[in-house]
């Protein structure tokens, strides 16, 4: 399964597919602009092979989301498990499923089983259900039938579970040094959730668990054939995570990596950025050859999943209310301090936003990076507005406007990741403290950077309507 690059299809792109015979290609924001030119895309790529491929997207609401509009932009798992509804787990993975599956994409990578620790994990955060294995499993496994039987497969992630690594695979390789009795009990159960429930697929983790292997569970068939097809009976798709992860880059090259992917007992091999690795990786594993039963169980599965029944489109319209109520039940409030809820509108409260163009790059917003500005500043109005750095360390004029103002809304963006937040979120706290309601949007794990007297309210997400949901908390529309 192969990440590509543009708009539109390429002729590089369709001669990879083509040399390659992959059979899968993951849609990345990269790839998309609309929905309309997003089924183009699908529709255009398949037509240039002559054959469907398995289309797959992350599409997981919350943090992850590769829409700028045309799709409901859900507040994610953290939001879910506040709700504790499975009903509301399962309407969101129908409603996904029916605005995806119009675009040709036949695989959602999600849900996201991992179980959240009190430790800050900066690869999963609020992307975790949450603390408890039991109601992750019963959230995750409702999405996964609401997705399914909407026509798309999902794919449960990152088993066996990595909600207790510290470390973000994206960056390097986590360890997590649990003894595996403690670590079955805690981070399994979601996973054999899913499992029971049907899941079409799941994805393994780069993480090394000592308990079970020397290896990471992306090479280790002691995870992938022991723990999940023998221990678990699972005979559904099993997916890489990309193999172009600091985890794995770091130590062999994406060819290397994906021999021994597949020597694991992986049906599909993900690799996302490297093009000239996934010729590489190709060609390896064309001369090292495979077990004819392996190639011949890999290709029925595939195929399974790519003939899926469709259920009938809806339009993200129909998905806006559920999202709004699913934040709306998000909201917490985390510490009673000094400040009291509701505040006034007043130009004398300052609401400070993350500056989010500083990471345009790297994250997707609904409407573009100006779409939460310019929600919060109409919400909001009447009150005085800033930014703070998310990525660099200048405050600007922050401090003296902090000064100034009677009381403080300052919207936290994981301070403890971004320099610029934890710069901001310092100043507070030693000037300001009293008079300041954190609103944290990102990790719930930045309430540990709030002193006592600092109110906090932890929205957990930061799509629009999380947002408007805080606000809706924080803020009082009589005026002061």
């Amino acid at each position: 399964m192969f990440g590509v690059y543009g708009l539109k299809p390429s002729r590089q792109t369709a001669s990879l597919f083509k040399s390659t015979g992959a059979t899968g290609v993951l849609l990345l924001a990269r790839n998309i602009e609309t929905p309309a030119q997003t089924k183009a895309y699908v529709a255009e790529l398949e037509q240039r092979l002559g054959r469907p491929l398995l289309v797959a997207i992350d599409h997981e609401g919350g943090w992850v989301l590769r829409f700028k509009s045309g799709v409901t932009a859900f507040p994610g798992n953290a939001a879910l498990g506040r709700a504790r509804d499975p009903k509301l787990a399962y309407a969101v993975g129908r409603q996904m499923a029916r605005e995806l599956a119009p675009l040709g994409i036949r695989m959602n990578l999600a849900p996201v089983l991992d179980v959240a620790t009190k430790d800050y994990n900066p690869g999963i955060g609020i992307r975790s259900f949450g603390a408890d294995p039991a109601l992750a499993g019963r959230l995750g496994a409702a999405f996964i039938r609401g997705m399914q039987d909407s026509g798309v497969s999902a794919c449960a992630k990152h088993f066996p579970g990595k909600g207790a690594a510290t470390v973000d695979a994206h960056i390097d390789l986590p360890t997590i040094k649990l003894p595996r009795a403690a670590f079955l009990r805690a981070h399994l159960p979601p996973f054999r959730a899913a499992c029971a429930a049907g899941v079409d697929a799941v994805m393994t983790a780069h993480v090394r668990f000592p308990a079970f292997d020397s290896e990471p569970a992306t090479f280790s068939a002691q995870i992938v054939r022991g723990l999940l097809r023998d221990r678990l009976g699972y005979d559904g798709l099993i997916v890489s995570d990309d193999l172009c992860m600091g985890a794995i880059t770091r130590r062999r090259p994406v060819a290397e990596a994906a021999l021994k992917c597949l020597d694991a007992g992986h049906d599909v091999l993900m690799i996302a950025h490297d093009l000239s690795g996934m010729a590489d990786a190709a060609a390896l594993l064309r001369e090292a050859g495979a077990p004819e039963e392996q190639l011949a169980a890999a290709d029925a599965r595939i195929s399974r999943l790519i003939h899926r029944r469709i259920a009938p489109a809806t339009k993200p319209s129909e998905g806006a209310t559920l999202s709004a109520r699913i934040a709306d039940k998000a909201v917490v409030i985390s510490r009673h301090g000094k400040t009291r809820l509701p505040i006034p509108f007043s130009p004398e409260t300052l609401v400070v936003l993350p500056d989010f163009k500083e990471v345009r790059e790297r994250f997707t917003f609904e409407g573009g990076p100006g779409g939460p500005e310019a929600l919060v500043r109409r919400l909001a109005s009447g009150c005085a507005f800033t930014r703070a750095p998310i990525t660099s360390a200048d405050l600007g004029r922050l401090p003296e406007l902090t000064r100034r103002a009677k009381r403080v809304v300052f919207f936290s963006f994981e301070a403890r990741r971004f320099p610029g937040q934890a710069a901001a979120l310092r100043l507070l706290a030693k000037t300001a403290a009293a008079k300041t309601a954190a609103v944290l949007i990102r990790s719930s794990w930045d309430l540990d950077l709030c002193p006592q007297t600092m109110t906090v309210v932890d929205a957990a997400g930061y799509r629009l309507v999380s947002l408007e949901a805080a606000l809706s908390r924080v803020l009082d529309r009589r005026k002061s």
